[in-house]
C-alpha cells in the first residue's frame, strides 16, 4: 500500500512539474510578445511626431494604432490572470497613450437629446465622391452623380466640400448645379486634371454664403490639390480649406488582396512580392503627404479669419499629416462624434481618413458619418454654432 502511494505522489509531482514548465514556457513566449506589442504601440505614438521623410517606419505603426492598443489591453488581461508583475509593461504603455484614444473611439455613455436652436447655424458636408462612380457586387461601375446630389439637396447644407469631384464637361457641371436646386449658388473648384470640354477632376466648394475670395494650393508632381475660400458668414468672414491629400496609390486590386485575404491562398514568394509592392507605395506617399502638410500648415495658421479645414487626408489620426494639418484646431469627431468612426469604406471599414477641423470660436454641435454606398468614402456631416 505504501509503495502504491509513493508511486502516486511521484507521478503527481512529475505532472505538476510538467505543467509548471509548460506555464513558464508560455509566460516566456508571452513576455516576448508583450515587449514587441508595447514597443510597436510606442512607435505608433511617435508616428505623428516623426516626419516620414526622416524615418518612415513609424508611419506604419501609426496606421495600425487601434489594433495595437487592443492587443496591449489583451496583454494586460493575460498578465492579470497569470498574476505576474509583467502586467505593468502593457499597462504603462496603454496609459501613456490614453489621451489619444478619443481620436479613434468616443463611447456613448448617456442618451443624447436635441440641441437648442442655433443662433448662427452652419451645416456642412465633406465628401470624397470618387468621381461620382461606384462599383456594384458584380464589379460593374455605375454613375452616382444624381444620387449624391439628391442626398446633398435633402440634407440642406450651407457648405459642401467635394473631393474627387469630376465633371465630363461644362454641361455636366451645369447638371450638378441644377440638381442642387440653386440652394448653394456660390461655388469654386479646381480641376487638377482638366479636359478640353470644360470639365475635369479635382476639388470643389459649394456654399450658401457668398465667396469673397478664393485660391488654389497646388501640389507639384501630384494629381491632388487643395483650395481655400473666404465666405461672408453673416457679419463675419470664414476661411474654408478643402483638401485632397496625396493618395496612398493602393489600387483596388491591392485592397481586394487584403479584404479577401488572398494572402492565405497564395504562395510565400507571391505574398512577399505583393506586400513589398504595397509597403513601397505606402512609404513613398507617406513622404509626399508630409511635404503637402508642411506646406499647408503655415497657410492655415496664418489665416486672419476663423477656419474650417476639411477633406480627405488619406492618413489616420496617428499620423504626421494629421498632426500638422490640425495644429491648434479642434477635431469635430473628438468634439461630438460617437462610437468607432470609419470614413473609408474599404479595408474592413477600419480607417478614419476624412476630417473636419475648426477654430475654437466654432462650436461643434453634431457630427455624423452616413453609410451610403455612392463612393468608397462616407460623407461627413457637421453642424456648427458660431460662439461670441
Amino acid at each position: 500500500m505504501g509503495g502504491e502511494q509513493e508511486i502516486y505522489l511521484y507521478e503527481s509531482r512529475r505532472a505538476t512539474r510538467k505543467r509548471s514548465l509548460g506555464g513558464h514556457l508560455l509566460d516566456m513566449i508571452m513576455f516576448v510578445v508583450t515587449l514587441i506589442l508595447a514597443l510597436l504601440l510606442i512607435c505608433s505614438y511617435l508616428a505623428c511626431r516623426v516626419n516620414p521623410n526622416d524615418v518612415w517606419i513609424f508611419s506604419f505603426a501609426g496606421l495600425i494604432a487601434p489594433v495595437l492598443y487592443v492587443l496591449n489591453i489583451a496583454m494586460i488581461l493575460y498578465w492579470v490572470i497569470r498574476w505576474r508583475y509583467w502586467v505593468f509593461i502593457p499597462l504603462a504603455v496603454v496609459l501613456l497613450g490614453a489621451g489619444k484614444l478619443s481620436l479613434f473611439f468616443r463611447p456613448t455613455i448617456s442618451r443624447h437629446y436635441a440641441e437648442a436652436p442655433l443662433f448662427d447655424p452652419l451645416k456642412m458636408i465633406s465628401y470624397n465622391v470618387h468621381g461620382f462612380y461606384a462599383t456594384d457586387e458584380s464589379g460593374k461601375t455605375y454613375s452616382t452623380r444624381d444620387s449624391v446630389m439628391a442626398f446633398v439637396a435633402a440634407e440642406q447644407p450651407d457648405l459642401v466640400c467635394f473631393q474627387e469631384f469630376e465633371c465630363s464637361s461644362s454641361d455636366a457641371k451645369y447638371r450638378i448645379d441644377s440638381l442642387l436646386g440653386g440652394e448653394l449658388p456660390y461655388n469654386v473648384y479646381n480641376f487638377k486634371k482638366p479636359n478640353s470640354r470644360g470639365g475635369g477632376w479635382g476639388v470643389a466648394i459649394y456654399s450658401r454664403f457668398p465667396v469673397l475670395k478664393w485660391g488654389v494650393v497646388d501640389f507639384p508632381e501630384s494629381s491632388n490639390s487643395s483650395i481655400w475660400a473666404d465666405l461672408l458668414f453673416y457679419e463675419d468672414t470664414l476661411r474654408v480649406f478643402n483638401n485632397h491629400m496625396q493618395t496612398t496609390k493602393v489600387s483596388s486590386s491591392d485592397r481586394e488582396y487584403i479584404d479577401r485575404q488572398e494572402f492565405l491562398q497564395n504562395d510565400v514568394e507571391h505574398n512577399k512580392r505583393r506586400v513589398r509592392s504595397i509597403v513601397s507605395k505606402l512609404r513613398e506617399n507617406y513622404k509626399i503627404r508630409a511635404e503637402q502638410a508642411d506646406s499647408l500648415a503655415p497657410m492655415i495658421a496664418a489665416s486672419p479669419y476663423e477656419v474650417i479645414v476639411c477633406g480627405d487626408f488619406n492618413d489616420t489620426p496617428m499620423s504626421y499629416t494629421y498632426r500638422k494639418m490640425r495644429g491648434d484646431l479642434r477635431d469635430a469627431f473628438v468634439e461630438k462624434g460617437h462610437g468607432r468612426p470609419s470614413t473609408f469604406r474599404g479595408l474592413f471599414n477600419l480607417f478614419r481618413i476624412d476630417y473636419v477641423l475648426h477654430s475654437d470660436r466654432l462650436k461643434t454641435v453634431s457630427y455624423v458619418t452616413l453609410p451610403y454606398e455612392y463612393s468608397d468614402h462616407k460623407p461627413v456631416i457637421v453642424n456648427f454654432d458660431l460662439q461670441e
